[in-house]
């Protein structure tokens, strides 16, 4: 008796997926390396943005608040830290600090 080839096609499926699925796949995947991810967070929260903002302060003459806010977002990112929550509250948490950081930074240097 013959044998009979059949042909398949290959099939590649192309979803595109938005950044909101992006982002929750890679929180997933994340969560495994979460002390990892945290460890970073506060190792540039502590050693690079906070001095680094500090040391701009003291020498152009920043104010008060930014201080304030400089205080509360670290505090922002350590409480989810030192109360074990998953990632994808460390993540915005540390993100919103960046931006923060970053944008009284721009605004002491102009």
């Amino acid at each position: 008796m013959a044998t009979l080839a059949h042909s398949t096609d290959n099939y590649t499926n192309t979803a595109d997926t938005s950044w909101l699925t992006t982002y929750t796949n890679f929180i997933a995947k994340a969560e495994f390396t979460r002390f990892g991810w945290a460890a970073s967070a506060l190792a540039i929260q502590g050693c690079i943005l906070s001095p680094t903002l500090l040391l701009i302060m003291s020498y152009v003459g920043g104010g008060d608040w930014q201080f304030l806010v400089s205080m509360l977002c670290f505090l922002l990112v350590l409480v989810p830290i030192l109360s074990a929550m998953p990632v994808k509250y460390i993540f915005p948490a540390f993100a919103t600090s960046l931006i923060l950081h970053l944008l009284m930074i721009v605004i002491d240097l102009l």
